[in-house]
């Protein structure tokens, strides 16, 4: 408001000409760089122990004693107006004698001041205008910062580099890369508002600059202001003692004269409560400021112990987890994995399924139980050649002969996806024909006499290649997105790329286990005649 303004020469407020409202903004600058030179809050308060609460002073019941004053002031202004009006009247007589010349100045003065006032009012306006335009592009400002991490663009392209170099030095699950790309998307979206918060503080800038010229167009004006009340005064002290002379009006204007004195002290004294109201206000705002700022320091460190601490946490868990996987013994999955496919494909393909039939019969016959006293011991079954006797009449129907089945035709060789992926894993191919399942039980059981002589870590877990293949399809999923279709394609012709391909062998979770996989691994026709390539070793 205009209120924040310091005092004009002692002239202008003495004179009552002055109104409430034509007040520079010192107290708003006081508080502004009371807020950007504030003492740092570990000053203030003991972070360590609980705040003690602090409410927010009450704006509404401060404005409201604020129009109460006002409305005093404008009340008391009006009275003096009168009263000058009276003075004015009473020393008007004579108008062409040394005294009307002199009121007739009086005047010219008043009516040349009050025309200054109403252009510092018009400028005063201006100021306000700027002011509200600051304090919107403050707000603005502060809440496109809440929104960022970062104050520059060098900071959020260091914060990038650093997420895609443990992008690509960090091994991790398919969730927390996904996260991570999301993290550097937002990061690179922050830059815009980055450029928007720089916008902002230029237009801040420029609205400074222009305060500043309209502070000193209001600073010109009090001093024009001030030369025209010392010339009132000069002009009124002719005036008293010319007024001196005259006897019988002299009773009369000194009484006028003490009336307006007593209006004048009492606008001082108003305009002097209304400026402690408003300090004691901004201290009761700076003290809620900086309980503000104390929590938000206390609720951050609290924020990062916490986080410290989780970080600790996980640490440890992931020791434990290391230590329990030392106590394991080196490649112990790949190996089971490796006796699991071999037994798999000898059971189904090589043996037939002979054994497993045999054992179904043998934990059937286990299953019997003998019956004890069995009341139906002396009795056996009747047949219709053996017994004289038969529940019946008639010659039986002729038993009909059937032909003996026919053996059923050996069907393709398939294998499930899943298998596919197991072989993967453990970086053999897979049998694509019936006469291969020999020699790829032979190379299983190698593999894993293989895996027992490596030390740990020499070569890559099944589970270390499950999360490359998984992170491989992640970023190919990615690239084909953002291109719209693969520009790979066999043949030349830059066709879609489909998972559902029959030269694409799917070694991921997500593959269906219900496809045909009869010709995976088969080369086409044109390149059948090449020989094939030798089974890759990890």
């Amino acid at each position: 408001m205009a209120e924040d303004k310091p005092k004009p020469a002692a002239t202008a407020t003495e004179n009552g000409e002055a109104d409430a409202t034509t007040k520079p903004e010192n107290g708003s600058k006081q508080q502004r760089k009371g807020r950007d030179d504030q003492k740092p809050i570990e000053e203030l308060y003991d972070l360590s122990k609980p705040i003690p609460r602090v409410e927010k002073p009450n704006k509404a019941e401060h404005d409201a004693k604020l129009d109460s004053m006002n409305a005093e002031f404008e009340k008391l202004k009006t009275q003096k107006n009168k009263v000058q009006e009276k003075i004015e009247a009473a020393m008007g007589a004579g108008k062409n004698t040394e005294m009307g010349k002199a009121k007739d100045a009086m005047q010219a003065l008043r009516s040349k001041k009050g025309k200054l006032i109403e252009e510092k009012r018009s400028i005063r306006a201006k100021l306000d205008a700027l002011k509200a335009q600051g304090d919107k592009l403050v707000k603005d400002k502060k809440d496109a910062k809440s929104t960022i991490r970062f104050t520059s663009v060098q900071e959020i392209d260091a914060e990038i580099a650093k997420l895609q170099r443990q992008q690509e030095t960090t091994s991790m699950s398919l969730n927390e890369e996904k996260k991570l790309i999301k993290e550097m998307d937002a990061l690179k979206a922050s830059k815009e508002k980055i450029k928007d918060v720089k916008e902002k503080d230029l237009g801040l800038e420029d609205v400074k600059k222009q305060r500043t010229i309209i502070n000193n167009l209001i600073k010109d004006k009090d001093k024009e202001i001030d030369a025209i009340t010392k010339e009132m005064d000069v002009i009124g002290a002719k005036m008293k003692a010319m007024s001196e002379k005259e006897t019988d009006k002299k009773s009369s204007l000194d009484g006028l004269f003490k009336e307006r004195d007593k209006l004048k002290k009492d606008i001082s004294a108003l305009l002097k409560a209304k400026d402690n109201l408003r300090d004691e206000y901004r201290k009761k705002q700076n003290v809620w400021w900086d309980y503000q700022r104390a929590v938000k320091a206390q609720k951050k460190i609290q924020y990062e112990e916490e986080k410290k601490k989780r970080e600790e946490e996980r640490q440890a868990y992931l020791k434990k987890l290391e230590e329990e996987e030392l106590k394991k013994i080196p490649y112990e999955e790949e190996q089971a994995l490796c006796d699991y496919l071999a037994d798999y494909l000898e059971r189904t393909y090589v043996n037939d399924g002979a054994a497993a039939e045999d054992t179904k019969v043998v934990a059937k016959k286990e299953d019997i139980v003998a019956v004890k006293d069995d009341p139906f011991a002396g009795f056996k079954p009747v047949t219709k050649k053996t017994e004289e006797e038969y529940f019946g009449k008639g010659k039986g129907k002729k038993k009909r002969q059937r032909a003996p089945k026919k053996a059923e035709a050996a069907g393709p060789f398939v294998l499930s996806v899943d298998s596919f992926e197991q072989f993967g894993l453990i970086g053999l191919n897979p049998p694509t024909s019936l006469e291969g399942v020999p020699q790829s039980i032979k190379e299983l059981r190698e593999k894993k006499e293989w895996y027992k002589q490596q030390p740990r870590g020499s070569v890559p877990t099944a589970k270390d290649i499950r999360k490359q293949n998984e992170k491989n399809a992640a970023k190919l999923r990615q690239d084909t997105s953002a291109s719209g279709s693969s520009s790979g394609g066999k043949g030349g012709g830059g066709g879609k790329f489909t998972l559902s391909s029959d030269e694409f062998v799917p070694l991921g979770k997500g593959a269906s286990a219900t496809v045909d996989a009869s010709s995976w691994g088969q080369k086409p026709a044109a390149a059948a005649e090449a020989p094939p390539a030798a089974a890759e070793e990890t």
